[in-house]
């Protein structure tokens, strides 16, 4: 495997498939973790932060810094599902914790402190609250940024409104603002939908490879995915799509994607269709394009590489 590091900046709100995302960009190969940053989404604020610090002290990686960040969407709403349980992320009690989130320091600050004169990828796995205020207030640092891939809308119906995805329905504003901030600055956007995780769920052969590794920490990672798996089920879905770690994975992996330009727009007025994301596919428009559009991706890659990654951190794993 190409051993060239790809240097991430994972921004979060970590609840069950998040968590996968996090391990991930923790433990795969190609995958450089700079830090991450938290943002209300899943759960609230505080919940999403401890869910992060639990994991990564249970993976033995108390070296990656965590920044606490938005608490509220940019118009000072909070939104918050119950598809992860109270907590955000089942289980989490059985998880660890020995560090705290950095304080009394700006997100641009440690970024520039963990990247210096590096280039990095931002990858977005909630609302795009941090990443929004980060591009707003400090435009020097978009040079470095060598691209955004973020998890997040939809082409067709929506999981949070008949059509809105969670993530971008969470903060529109945000989400359109990092769109129109990529389209100035030639920043190439990448967008994980649900078109595309939904091929990525969670099947019983899966499941099964998951609990043969046989550890502590991957008993309670099959654990979290199968409480999540029956959220799924009483929205009628017989296994869970795991959304956030598919982002990750093309920023590490683009050569296994299947990607389309574009243009898409957030709806942020309309009442019915607040916060869907408007992807012209057929180019009905003839608008320019605003962002790549990831249509498929090799699924059993995939798995495979996720999987390898679980084994990783289960040796790893601080768990007694």
């Amino acid at each position: 495997m190409d051993i060239n590091k790809v240097n991430i900046w994972l921004d979060c709100d970590v609840g069950n498939d998040d968590a996968m995302a996090v391990i991930l960009s923790l433990f795969h190969p190609r995958s450089n973790l700079l830090g991450i940053s938290t943002c209300f989404g899943n759960t609230s604020l505080e919940n999403c932060t401890d869910n992060t610090i639990r994991l990564l002290s249970s993976v033995g990686r108390t070296d990656v810094p965590v920044y606490k960040g938005a608490e509220f969407s940019l118009k000072s709403t909070r939104a918050t599902t119950k598809m992860h349980g109270s907590q955000g992320l089942y289980a989490a009690d059985r998880l660890i914790s020995s560090f705290k989130p950095l304080e009394n320091i700006e997100l641009y600050d440690l970024i520039k402190q963990t990247a210096k004169d590096q280039e990095f990828v931002i990858v977005i796995t909630g609302p795009q609250t941090n990443i929004a205020k980060l591009l707003k207030d400090h435009e020097d640092i978009i040079p470095q940024i060598q691209q955004i891939v973020f998890m997040g809308g939809t082409s067709g119906f929506g999981n949070v409104t008949p059509n809105s995805e969670y993530n971008i329905y969470s903060d529109p504003e945000a989400a359109q603002f990092v769109i129109d901030t990529c389209r100035q600055h030639s920043l190439k956007l990448v967008m994980i939908s649900l078109d595309l995780t939904y091929t990525c769920q969670l099947l019983e052969p899966l499941q099964q490879r998951i609990k043969n590794i046989n550890s502590k920490f991957s008993d309670w990672c099959l654990e979290m995915l199968q409480e999540y798996q029956a959220a799924y089920k009483a929205q009628e879905f017989e296994y869970p799509p795991i959304h956030d770690p598919v982002a990750v994975f093309y920023a590490l992996h683009p050569e296994l994607y299947v990607i389309k330009p574009v243009y898409c727009a957030v709806e942020c007025d309309s009442k019915l269709c607040y916060g869907r994301t408007v992807v012209d596919k057929q180019d009905v428009y003839g608008f320019e394009p605003t962002l790549l559009f990831a249509r498929k991706v090799i699924v059993d890659e995939f798995w495979n590489q996720m999987i390898e990654a679980i084994k990783l951190a289960a040796k790893n794993s601080k768990i007694e």
